[in-house]
């Protein structure tokens, strides 16, 4: 068919305004603002895939929650004990290392629900220095919601010890754990749950004295304990320093 002086086709070759020019490609403009979405939407796609992996690495320590038994009371322990850590997991390590100071030192951990003394399972030298551990770690499991996420803090912060051999004589495993533990809780979880699991490990009796290491620590103001720690920190060649009450992060009550 020929090109008329109007038709599509002859279009281009006769017209050379720039008005003439786009009223015979009406959809130019069109064609643009599509081409510019789908160039902005494919950024957006590259953006979320490339922070996906940082994402799904935030959960560092990864805890596999076991029942000793398949009983319907420890069943029921284990699936709150995972419940806690999906929802706190990520943020315990992150205040853990920045108030420590420390990388916690183990990624992947199994842990056994039972109905016993919660353990670390830490192995120790004849100095009574923790050297290692060996899973599983143990966790009661008629333990209440509240205890059961103390307790969790509270027996991974023996295995964030392991990165400190050197210890002054003076300070068992839990003092040393007390140094940080009740300011570790008042930034998670506010003053009142911190004095709460204060109170609770006071009522725990057997081959440890917690209420007279739970005396000890608090006689100290926070500085006092971070400024402990952090020396301890030195003698073990560590580059971190314990956070004091003016870096803490609000708490979440």
């Amino acid at each position: 068919m020929p090109n008329g002086p109007n038709s599509v086709g002859s279009c281009r070759k006769d017209y050379r305004s720039g008005v003439a020019e786009r009223a015979c490609r009406p959809f130019e403009g069109l064609e643009e603002a599509i081409m510019t979405k789908w160039l902005r939407s494919s950024l957006a796609i590259a953006v979320i895939v490339s922070i996906a992996p940082a994402i799904a690495q935030g959960t560092r320590v990864k805890l596999t929650f076991t029942p000793e038994t398949k009983t319907p009371e420890f069943e029921a322990a284990a699936t709150e004990y995972r419940s806690i850590w999906a929802a706190e997991g990520v943020r315990v390590v992150q205040v853990m290392e920045r108030i420590t100071g420390l990388k916690f030192p183990q990624k992947d951990i199994k842990i056994q629900v039972f109905e016993g003394t919660s353990t670390a399972s830490l192995l120790f030298d004849r100095a009574g220095v923790p050297v290692g551990s060996r899973d599983p770690m143990r966790f009661r499991a008629s333990y209440s919601a509240e205890n059961k996420k103390g307790t969790l803090i509270h027996e991974l912060g023996h295995r964030m010890n392991l990165n400190l051999r050197s210890r002054p004589a003076d300070l068992d495993e839990h003092r040393l754990l007390f140094l940080y533990l009740y300011d570790l809780y008042v930034d998670l979880y506010g003053k009142e749950f911190a004095d709460g699991q204060v109170a609770f490990g006071r009522t725990l009796k057997g081959r440890y004295d917690y209420d007279a290491a739970w005396t000890w620590a608090l006689a100290m103001t926070r500085e006092e304990r971070a400024a402990r720690f952090a020396a301890i920190l030195k003698a073990n060649g560590k580059s971190g320093s314990a956070a004091s009450a003016s870096d803490a992060s609000r708490p979440t009550t």
